[in-house]
């Protein structure tokens, strides 16, 4: 392989998530700046660890909702503080970091009341109705209570209100200035009625998908009987951290030394071979050929978001011209799909319709091998090496309950003037998974032509919502 290698930039690194990060979560670019590895010349040493851009200090950044009373002046603030790097719009919160902030209150007369409760919610919204609305997470923490006894005023302290016994002259209303800080983790898994386990999903709101992933940081002041409640609400973006396995020898050792990857005749452990498919085509509008195509995918097939996907396809067929046609780059067409479903019932129910939403992204890239092109009963071989480049903003795979992120590879009949498939449906699909971070060891490389230019934002699919049986209950 001849082709120009390029590294990929290094993820944030989650315990310093101020690298090379710039917008929320619906945008959010996992990939970070990191300086290019020196060139590769042969029987040069080159280092397998890329020198990482110098870390910076977390900047948090706060994101403040207010009440306010008649005369327009605030008496409740709920503040949240992010990551700044993370959070532009809304605060933005990674798995394990928990969600922190304070509540103020401003009572310039007395106010009867009886709790202040904060809240972190997760939620899959399908619709406005109860049943298509399911909560995952609801997580709540009480800062103070009745029965806790009178706060102490935080203009008094240090700004933030402690606890103290019940004193004599306690009235029982709140009058003067209090501030409680809270800090409420996100649980990493979540444990439905059904006894499933699964993990949050990422924050996930499409213009042309019907459902979504919400999170929300809620305060609720309690008032008892007959007295109105306040509730001050704001929406939180979260993002798991999910990382493929490591990467097999070979392909670890052809990414460190930045040399192309080895095919899957001499590397068969670092490549997943799909089904091999036999199809049927007329070329030059004169003769009908048989071709047969195996699909090779590069091992583990877990894919970070940001990075890119290699793969090689292999053609056998009697007919060498029709190798020819099917081997140029532009007759191959194999884009990756992603698949939106979901359904809500009452658990248990036998109900196993599905709204789909089906996408496809841009196509992806061949070029040709020098694999063997010839077998030992004489039929003739091509192989085409191919990578599809993932944008930073895919979301990642995931599931909650009857919500899925689904991907897929998809090989679609080729295409060229000189070829006419007898096949219309795609020729073979296999499932993937879209993570957030990098395996442990080098970054995968690049090796598309030069003048490539990727561009695999999803696009929308020919049917957007189809209703059909997932088999998910």
């Amino acid at each position: 392989m001849s082709t120009a290698v390029e590294t990929l930039p290094l993820p944030p690194s989650y315990s310093d998530p101020l690298i090379g990060v710039g917008n929320d979560v619906d945008n959010l670019d996992v990939s970070a700046s990191a300086s290019e590895l020196p060139a590769y010349t042969p029987g040069s040493r080159v280092s397998a660890t890329p020198r990482r851009t110098q870390a910076r200090q977390p900047e948090p950044k706060e994101f403040s909702h207010e009440l306010k009373n008649r005369n327009g002046t605030p008496f409740a603030i709920l503040t949240i503080i992010a990551e700044g790097a993370y959070s532009k719009q809304i605060p933005t919160f990674l798995e394990g970091i928990p969600v922190e902030g304070r509540v103020c209150l401003i009572l310039e007369k007395p106010d009867a009341i009886q709790s202040v409760v904060v809240s972190v919610t997760g939620k899959v919204i399908a619709g406005s109705d109860e049943v298509d609305q399911l909560t995952f997470v609801d997580v709540r923490s009480t800062l103070w209570s009745l029965s806790d006894g009178e706060p102490r005023n935080s203009s008094s302290d240090d700004g933030t209100s402690t606890l103290a016994v019940t004193s004599p002259n306690f009235s029982g209303k709140l009058q003067g200035s209090y501030t409680w800080p809270f800090s409420i983790d996100i649980p990493k898994e979540v444990v439905r009625p059904s006894g499933k386990v699964f993990n949050p999903p990422e924050t996930f709101n499409e213009r042309y998908v019907r459902v979504s992933v919400c999170y929300e940081v809620s305060v609720r002041f309690t008032r008892g009987k007959l007295r109105p409640n306040h509730k001050i609400k704001a929406t939180i973006g979260y993002m798991p951290v999910t990382a493929p396995p490591p990467l097999p020898d070979l392909r670890r050792l052809a990414y460190e030394q930045r040399t192309a990857l080895l095919g899957p005749t001499i590397d068969p452990e670092g490549w997943k071979a799909t089904e091999s498919v036999q199809f049927e085509g007329t070329i030059f509008n004169n003769r009908t050929v048989q071709v047969g195509c195996t699909l090779f995918l590069s091992k583990p097939l877990s894919y970070t978001r940001g990075s890119l996907i290699p793969f090689c396809l292999r053609l056998e067929s009697g007919d060498e011209q029709a190798l020819d046609v099917l081997s140029t780059p532009k007759a191959i067409v194999l884009r990756l799909k992603r698949r939106v479903s979901h359904k809500f019932a009452y658990e248990g129910s036998k109900i196993s319709a599905s709204k789909d939403t089906t996408d496809h992204s841009q196509p992806a890239v061949w070029w040709p091998s020098v694999e063997g092109s010839e077998t030992e009963d004489g039929t003739q071989l091509r192989f085409v090496n191919g990578e599809l480049h993932l944008r930073p903003g895919v979301k990642p795979s995931c599931a909650m309950a009857h919500f899925r992120i689904e991907y897929f590879l998809v090989l679609f009949p080729f295409e060229s003037p000189d070829f006419v498939s007898t096949e219309t449906a795609p020729l073979i699909e296999h499932a993937i998974d879209i993570v957030t971070s990098y395996a442990p060891g080098p970054r995968p490389i690049k090796f598309a032509p030069p003048g490539y230019k990727p561009d695999t934002g999803i696009i929308a699919g020919p049917n957007r919502s189809n209703l059909v049986d997932l088999g998910f209950l």
